[in-house]
């Protein structure tokens, strides 16, 4: 600072004013403090002539200061937790996190007292004789003093929080700026806070709102960073150590300037030793123990890339609640609810199940495996929509730096939750023509062509004119491993999956019906958000798109997500109700109230017997050798599914589900259309061309179904509901023929004629499984509630 001499006479007039100005604040101060007599005699006579008009200037000018200290809440860090409980990412603004008085060691407590406001217990909330020392030292032109109580300090800490929070620079300089007014507002507002919190109340929010290191704010933040361990644990030393960090975070940082902080530490004890919060004996320990020999750092980053490969999981749950507008009408509102809120959001995912999923991907194709390729899987839990698992074959990296095997794009979600554009599903998308096959009159025993066409009208009354039209017309191919009769019932041409016959299926539909059936069921193009509500209400063929053409609607050349794929098939494991998936349990706020969120929601979609004839059926694909599911069932457990592969071979599927679990599995390239061939995946070495949705996709799901249900009891798929076999084989007195069926295909048949079944097997040229024949044998005149046997093959012994 200059010479007075140097200063010129505006100069001296303005200091002089500032001079007076600061005088009548205190005489102010003191006069509303009730002491001013013997106070303002002793510190102001010698220097200026106080009459009853200064101090009523004074009064007046300390009254017109703020007297309430009005902040909003502490940024606290938030919390993202797995359904067990366990930290799956942090976030925050400012990395704090809020605890009671009670949760902070007594040893915290003293040192801070000790260092900083020695007579806390005794004042109010300014320190009179301090004040006034550091007010008319810094009036006089000396050197910048203190003099603030811990409550003070309290008020600068909050209010210069409060300003950061509301990105209001001015205000943030306001609580900084080396003024007289400042130390007189935060003396004021330090009086009034005195008089309605307890002395506990304010040292608790000293200690949670003060910065304990560069990037460490509140004591239990610091606590668990520089020792890996509570606040309430602390022992005399590290309490020390972290007091004499508040007042240099940086300089004092005990990681980048060990000398500096062991200085200061011991600068601490010794305080805390001269007011008796220390002996000796305990001085002279911790005094002289290494900074270094303390310290167990643990950084503590934010965000989802620390949460391993959980992240793609974690980086779907914030994008949720940041497109919810449950969650607060703005994205603004949205992000200070989550990088600030102090929010605990506990979600549905199931770690062991991760874990599993998690490691089998990466056994089966690598993450940097140089084919470039992606295996992903996601499970739904049918009844709830909650996502228990979300794996992919690829490491979380939300940064430029990506490198091998490391993605932003999740493979499982919708492009607005941080998905791509999906992939195209294929056959997968075959039991939603089913659906509303039955729904519309048909049954699992109609028969439909299976020979290669050319069609070229297909109803859709949403369409213009009525009709899907085109001159050149839609001839599907069939890429079936069995023998094919003319005419095959519905339930054959869903176990072989057979395109001719659900694109004949189709044409005595209505192609704008099967859409919107999918959609009651949550299957929309990945590129639409479904946190939108236009996505559940516009026109149904805006939301697909192509004229709804046959191979979109029928064949499922549309791109899904593979979350939404295991939500709708989980309406089949439920006798028809759909839930919405959802990776949300609870949110909850500091205080442990609710917070809202838009989480499960389910819906009867479908009558319960239609949704039991698709689950029956879908169960044949797996139970049956011969069809697409080539007979890899989940042992000890109904389940039932379909494969799916897109043209060309690019993308392949599995879609299966217990009552417990639906699961998608998808493998393709992420980045390119191509067909797979020419490495491995696990065991299987693939060939270009030869690649199906049985190839790699149903294995894993076999594999990772058959591990997560490992001590879960069955529950039993229903049984073929009557609706499915309204127009079946009826029994006019005699046995229906079931020679060659598979069992429960066979059991059906026969149950739906009105008999009971026993099932005897025998060795047999037959294939094994397959069945024989019966007894009383086929043709056989037999009254219905009688038994007939079914002679299943178990080859040749």
């Amino acid at each position: 600072m200059a010479d007075h001499d140097s200063r010129s006479p505006q100069a001296g007039a303005t200091a002089a004013g500032t001079f007076l100005q600061t005088v009548y604040l205190l005489v102010g101060l003191l006069a509303v403090s009730g002491i001013a007599g013997v106070l303002m005699a002793g510190f102001f006579l010698p220097m200026v002539s106080l009459t009853s008009t200064a101090t009523e200037d004074g009064v007046e000018l300390f009254e017109s200061l703020p007297s309430e200290l009005e902040v909003q809440p502490l940024n606290e860090s938030s919390r993202i937790e797995a359904s067990d409980g366990s930290l799956l990412a942090t976030f925050y603004y400012q990395n704090r996190i809020m605890v009671p008085l009670e949760d902070i060691s007594p040893y915290m407590q003293h040192a801070v007292v000790a260092q900083e406001d020695r007579r806390f217990y005794e004042h109010g909330g300014i320190d009179i004789r301090g004040t006034a020392r550091a007010l008319l030292s810094n009036a006089g032109g000396g050197s910048t003093q203190g003099g603030s109580t811990l409550t003070q300090q309290y008020v600068k800490n909050a209010l210069l929080m409060d300003a950061v929070q509301r990105g209001d620079d001015e205000a943030k300089a306001e609580a900084t700026e080396q003024t007289y007014g400042r130390k007189a507002r935060e003396a004021k507002l330090a009086i009034s806070l005195e008089k309605n919190w307890s002395k506990e109340e304010i040292l608790n929010g000293y200690l949670n709102v003060a910065q304990f290191g560069p990037s460490q704010y509140g004591v239990e933040t610091a606590a668990q960073h520089y020792f890996s361990k509570s606040a309430k644990d602390l022992n005399p030393g590290e309490a020390a150590l972290l007091a004499g960090i508040t007042n240099g975070p940086a300089i004092y940082d005990p990681v980048k300037h060990p000398e500096n902080g062991e200085r200061r530490r011991n600068d601490v004890l010794r305080a805390m030793l001269r007011d008796g919060y220390v002996t000796q004996e305990e001085y002279d320990q911790y005094s002289a123990q290494p900074v270094g020999e303390m310290l167990n750092v643990k950084n503590v980053s934010a965000g989802c890339a620390t949460a391993g490969r959980s992240g793609f999981f974690c980086d779907y749950v914030t994008r949720s609640l940041m497109n919810d507008p449950a969650f607060g009408e703005t994205s603004e509102e949205r992000a200070k609810k989550l990088y600030g809120g102090g929010l605990t959001i506990r979600t549905t995912l199931d770690p062991a199940k991760q874990k599993v999923a998690e490691d089998l991907l990466e056994s089966r194709l690598s993450a940097t495996d140089d084919s470039g390729f992606g295996h992903s899987i996601v499970t739904v839990e049918p009844g709830t929509g909650n996502i228990l698992v979300m794996a992919q074959n690829r490491t979380y990296n939300p940064y430029e730096d990506a490198g091998p095997g490391e993605t932003a794009i999740n493979y499982n979600v919708p492009k607005a939750l941080g998905g791509g554009s999906g992939f195209p599903v294929g056959s997968t998308f075959k039991p939603f023509v089913l659906t509303e096959w039955l729904v519309t009159g048909h049954t699992l025993w109609d028969t439909v062509g299976t020979a290669r066409k050319t069609m070229t009208n297909f109803p859709g009354k949403c369409l213009p004119g009525g009709a899907w039209r085109e001159r050149a017309g839609y001839n599907p191919d069939n890429a079936v491993s069995v023998a094919l009769a003319p005419m095959e019932p519905a339930l054959n041409a869903t176990k072989f999956s057979v395109n001719t016959s659900y694109a004949n299926m189709a044409q005595q539909m209505d192609l704008c019906d099967i859409a919107n059936r999918a959609r009651t069921m949550g299957v929309v193009p990945a590129t639409y958000n479904p946190f939108d509500p236009d996505t559940y209400s516009m026109p149904v063929e805006d939301l697909y798109g192509q004229e709804l053409a046959p191979a979109v609607v029928v064949l499922g050349e549309l791109r899904i997500s593979a979350l939404d794929m295991a939500a709708a098939y989980a309406t089949f494991a439920t006798s028809g109700t759909y839930c919405r998936p959802t990776a949300i349990a609870s949110v909850t706020d500091r205080d442990g109230e609710d917070v809202a969120f838009t989480g499960n929601s389910c819906k009867q979609v479908l009558e319960p017997e239609v949704a039991d004839a698709v689950a029956w059926t879908l169960e044949q694909d797996l139970v049956d050798p011969r069809a697409t599911g080539k007979g890899k069932v989940i042992p000890g457990h109904d389940a039932g599914g379909k494969t799916g592969t897109s043209g060309s071979q690019f993308h392949t599927w599995y879609v299966g589900f217990t009552k417990q679990m639906s699961t998608a599995v998808w493998f393709g390239n992420p980045t390119t259309n191509v067909k797979p061939g020419g490495f491995r995946v696990g065991e299987t070495n693939l060939r270009y061309g030869k690649v199906w949705g049985n190839t790699v996709s149903l294995p894993t799901w076999q594999e990772y179904m058959t591990r997560v249900h490992e001590g879960l009891p069955n529950e039993p798929f229903p049984a073929q509901p009557a609706r499915a076999v309204s127009t079946a084989p009826q029994s006019n007195g005699t046995v229906p023929d079931v020679s060659g069926m598979v069992l429960s295909e066979a059991t059906s048949t026969l149950e739906g004629a009105g008999y009971r079944v026993e099932v005897r097997r025998e060795n047999s040229d037959v294939e094994r499984w397959r069945v024989i024949g019966s007894s009383p044998g086929a043709g056989t005149r037999l009254a219905q509630g009688e038994t007939v046997t079914i002679r299943q093959s178990v080859g040749r012994g």
